[in-house]
């Protein structure tokens, strides 16, 4: 492919301090993955809603990445005492960005935060605390290297991440604290953890552009698991057809 014709992918970002500066922050194997995949990464910052519109239609698709938690008020709800850091200006530019992404037929994939923000734009609920909400919870917040699977997900073999995947039951990595509550109207479940925290959902529109969220970090196994680069694979894939 050539350079020029490569589709761009817009990923969300993090707010933190650099030495002492406010900084934006993505980690580098959100890069790496999309770049392997044969797309062109571009970094998204906060901003309001006349720039997520041009984002959205200068990008081909956009990535929702990891980061803080969400902010209880952006899907109605009281602060759980578990509550961990959240930015609201990012929930707001994840939200407006998820809108203006559907409106122009562009892809979406969302990773762990991104998953649950995906679910949250379009109407669903987050459990702000996995442990305090299910007294049967596994570990979900890895003491393990970030690229290393520590527990076994069930995939629906209907569904597109099936497909892709090519298993119904994989070893993830795991670092979150929340989860999807109540899911979208326009989502489906599509993969859970044997504690019945959902892992993975996508759109329920098949003819609509790929609209996936993924609870785990494909980004961080997709250096050493060619499985999970197929997912950024299929991404770029998508993106190119939006273009």
């Amino acid at each position: 492919m050539e350079p020029s014709n490569r589709p761009v992918v817009g990923i969300t970002s993090s707010m933190v301090n650099h030495n002492n500066i406010p900084s934006y922050n993505i980690h580098e194997k959100h890069i790496q993955a999309v770049i392997k995949a044969g797309g062109v990464p571009v970094i998204i910052p906060t901003g309001t809603n006349e720039m997520t519109e041009v984002w959205v239609r200068i990008c081909h698709g956009i990535i929702l990445s990891s980061g803080e938690d969400i902010d209880p008020n952006t899907f109605g709800a009281n602060p759980s005492p578990k509550i961990q850091k959240t930015n609201k200006k990012r929930d707001f530019t994840e939200v407006e960005l998820v809108k203006n992404a559907l409106k122009q037929g562009k892809p979406i994939l969302g990773l762990c935060r991104g998953a649950t923000m995906l679910n949250v734009a379009l109407g669903g609920t987050v459990i702000q605390d996995i442990e305090t909400n299910n007294t049967k919870a596994m570990k979900h917040n890895q003491q393990a290297t970030r690229p290393e699977p520590t527990h076994y997900i069930q995939i629906d073999e209907t569904s597109e991440l099936y497909q892709i995947i090519g298993s119904s039951n994989i070893l993830v990595n795991s670092m979150h604290h929340q989860a999807i509550d109540q899911i979208a109207p326009n989502l489906k479940k599509t993969a859970v953890a044997p504690d019945g925290v959902i892992e993975a959902v996508e759109g329920t529109d098949k003819t609509s552009p790929m609209l996936m969220g993924i609870q785990w970090h494909p980004e961080e196994m997709a250096g050493e698991d060619p499985i999970m680069q197929r997912l950024f694979d299929r991404f770029v894939m998508e993106c190119e057809k939006s273009g």
